[in-house]
């Protein structure tokens, strides 16, 4: 599967897990049997490993995600898909470092993730969704990880006290919810399609040795609201996935103003306007269209919330990573209901000339 990989011996190779995955369980895989034509100043060879998790592929689309992967390769961007096995794949590795949690806040590095952002959502610009009215990927997630939710409480094996957590917070009522959310946000935002990562935490963005970022994993990657997309990194900021509370959201770490218009501006200045876009009229200004995106983007911080908090319920059932998915997916489903008025009084602000 590996050219010039003829390990024979456990010794021959090096294996280090990867802390703060929370999907699969990824290494790195480095080869210390020296070949007879290798220098002597060269570095033995190294590869990424990603373990599919238990059941994940009820999460994400396996193939899809191949396919990006593919297309982002010919597009240069990302690392190189190296071969695939039946719940796996090697890919190439990048001479790097994890970006950590506090640097998000460093504001060179938000500057230029959020050109990264920016630059990824441009690529539908070249590869368009192999269909019009493509059904986004949050609506996606969320209409097939729902039924997986509930299936998944009515039979996990918890403590009294989170069993009725469970059976108090209704996720009857939810389903409603999500309804809602879904009407609130298309009849009031018109947000574009873009290709999104849709999670881009620091664990999936690399600091190559030469200063730049890379983004990775794809695997919830597809055609999504743009405003989707920034909404889950500005989420992205309040969790720190190698502290002592992993799970735990805190809310002090949201991005600020002053934080939030600094990263918009440097995605807007790197990003490629429709030209049928209202920023063209006369009558909105620069100004204008960032402190609209700035909205648009508070109120996908619901879908955010809810798609996630699905997602660690699901988890919570199957993933032996140690993680308290339970405890992060409901925190996740009750910041949606503590936000969403909050968030709906201020939508009738997007329609105002």
């Amino acid at each position: 599967m590996l050219p010039g990989w003829d390990v024979s011996n456990e010794s021959d190779i090096q294996i280090e897990r990867v802390s703060g995955a929370l999907t699969n369980c990824v290494f790195f895989i480095t080869r210390t049997k020296k070949l007879h034509d290798q220098a002597k100043n060269k570095k033995p060879l190294r590869v990424l490993l990603r373990v599919y998790g238990n059941g994940v592929d009820q999460l994400c689309d396996r193939q899809k995600e191949l396919n990006f992967l593919e297309m982002l390769s010919n597009l240069k961007i990302g690392p190189k898909l190296l071969g695939v096995f039946k719940n796996g794949r090697f890919e190439q590795h990048l001479e790097s470092e994890t970006l950590k949690s506090n640097d998000l806040r460093d504001p060179s590095t938000s500057k230029y993730i959020a050109q990264r952002l920016s630059q990824l959502h441009n690529i539908i610009n070249i590869c368009p969704p192999p269909q019009e009215n493509i059904k986004p990927e949050v609506w996606v997630n969320i209409d097939k990880w729902y039924p997986l939710a509930l299936n998944t409480i009515s039979s996990l094996k918890c403590t009294e006290e989170q069993r009725k957590g469970l059976e108090e917070f209704d996720f009857k009522m939810l389903k409603d919810e999500i309804e809602e959310l879904k009407y609130k946000l298309s009849h009031n935002i018109d947000s574009p399609i873009v290709f999104a990562h849709n999670d881009t935490q620091y664990g999936n963005i690399l600091r190559l040795t030469d200063g730049n970022l890379v983004v990775v994993d794809f695997e919830y990657a597809g055609y999504n609201y743009q405003a989707f997309d920034i909404a889950n990194h500005f989420c992205e900021w309040t969790y720190d996935y190698r502290s002592s509370v992993p799970h735990k959201m805190n809310l002090d770490l949201y991005p600020n103003e002053d934080q939030q218009i600094d990263f918009l501006r440097a995605y807007i200045d790197a990003y490629s306007i429709p030209s049928d876009h209202t920023i063209n009229n006369p009558s909105e200004t620069h100004d204008n269209y960032l402190q609209k995106l700035k909205l648009e983007v508070y109120a996908f911080t619901l879908a955010s919330h809810v798609m996630w908090g699905l997602w660690g319920l699901v988890q919570s059932g199957q993933s032996q990573i140690n993680f308290d998915y339970l405890s992060y997916g409901m925190e996740r489903l009750h910041r949606f209901r503590e936000l969403k008025n909050e968030v709906y009084e201020r939508l009738p602000l997007l329609n105002k000339d």
